[in-house]
């Protein structure tokens, strides 16, 4: 009996863990963390902003090009310059 009590609170133990440490979707509202921005490689943070520019401005994903991403962790800021290819 006590021997499948440890075994449940382990499990669910593990389970807990498991749920926690998953990765959050990245997004540009408050929900995400600077920290985890910072973090972000380029190819997540250039999927990011085309995916945002694509909801919210009603632009074609191939029209948006990113040129180039700077991070400065001091003053936990990004900037992205991106480019709308309009032809």
């Amino acid at each position: 009996m006590k021997m499948t009590l440890k075994l449940i609170i382990i499990t669910l133990a593990l389970s807990a863990l498991i749920v926690s440490c998953a990765k959050k979707p990245l997004t540009l509202d408050e929900n995400t963390p600077m920290k985890a921005l910072l973090k972000a490689s380029d190819k997540e943070i250039t999927d990011l902003v085309i995916k945002e520019a694509v909801e919210k401005g009603n632009l074609n994903a191939e029209d948006i090009s990113v040129e180039y991403i700077l991070r400065d962790e001091k003053s936990q800021a990004i900037v992205v310059k991106s480019k709308i290819n309009q032809e």
